[in-house]
This record gives C-alpha cells, structure tokens and sequence, in this order.
C-alpha cells in the first residue's frame, strides 16, 4: 500500500477525529497560529463525552473556551508558553505550565 492509499484511508470530518479521543487522553494541539481551531471548536463542542482529557500547547493563541470555568472536568490545559486566553486558568489553578 502506498501513502496516498494510506492517507486517503485516514481521511475523516472533525466531527469523526474528536470522537476518536478519549478520556484521559493527551492532545498536542498545534503551536500559535498553527492551531486548529475548527478541530478545537469541535472537541470542546464535544466535551460531555471526555473527563481529564489533557491539551498541551506550546502557546495558545485562538478562544480558549476549554481553559474556561466550568471546563475541569474535561479539559486540563497545559502550556508550554501561557497566553492571554490561557493565563487566568493557569493563575487560577484549571491548568498547567510547563
């Protein structure tokens, strides 16, 4: 099988690939302006179906709407850089820096 039979297997909605994540799961989102943000917007609209699942990002730059109050039960931030969208719940305690 070939890379593009391979890659054209993968191929999935962001509605499919945040059903793929599961509770307890690590998810590296990409850095800065490299975030996925319909990808994002779709795991947080997803959230009932995840608890403690991790995002790691080297700085958020998009909503944030899972570092929000209300989130910890599905969402545990973890930045490598803190951003605005990221600070209060790192200062609060909701998330991490590393």
């Amino acid at each position: 099988m070939n890379w593009k039979e391979i890659y054209n297997e993968r191929l999935m909605t962001a509605e499919e690939a945040v059903k793929k994540i599961k509770s307890k799961d690590r998810v590296v989102i990409g850095h800065a302006v490299g975030e996925p943000s319909y990808l994002v917007s779709k795991m947080v609209e997803n959230k009932k179906q995840y608890e403690d699942v991790e995002l790691v990002h080297m700085v958020a730059m998009g909503k944030g709407e899972y570092c929000q109050p209300g989130m910890e039960k599905h969402f545990r931030h973890n930045s490598i850089f803190v951003g605005g969208c990221t600070r209060d719940a790192v200062s609060s305690g909701r998330g991490d820096f590393t």
